[in-house]
């Protein structure tokens, strides 16, 4: 049995830390919005952006563990795997979009960053599956 490579322990504690962080402004903040005493619009705006922060931390994250990696075929599985996120991603917000402009829907999506991420992880399944 190996040792975790550094650079998935240094990548699994960033994303716990930036997950961690996600969650506790997104109910907090959620929870503030809900209640007796909702914000004013500018405060709302500051909770919303201060939510999106960890989330772009996880991108961050995501992209540093590609830079870390220093076995040349993991570097070369772990692009594919966001190369084929990216691509199934555009794919259903472009049929989306069509949608909207053909009047079959009213919105495209709205949680993208949401859906690259569990797109991210079907694509781990589907690009190691074929290595």
């Amino acid at each position: 049995m190996t040792d975790t490579p550094i650079y998935m322990k240094r990548y699994t504690k960033r994303l716990i830390i930036f997950l961690t962080l996600y969650m506790l402004s997104l109910f907090g903040g959620m929870s503030w919005m809900n209640g007796a005493n909702p914000p004013g619009q500018t405060i709302a705006a500051l909770l919303a952006v201060l939510t999106a922060l960890p989330i772009l931390g996880v991108f961050w994250t995501i992209f540093r563990l590609l830079v870390e990696i220093n076995d040349e075929y993991q570097r070369f599985l772990m692009t594919k795997q966001i190369v084929v996120a990216m691509a199934i991603t555009l794919g259903i917000a472009t049929v989306w979009q069509f949608l909207n402009a053909y009047d079959v829907m009213d919105q495209g999506p709205q949680w993208i960053g949401v859906l690259w991420l569990a797109m991210f992880g079907v694509a781990g399944g589907l690009v190691r599956w074929k290595a």
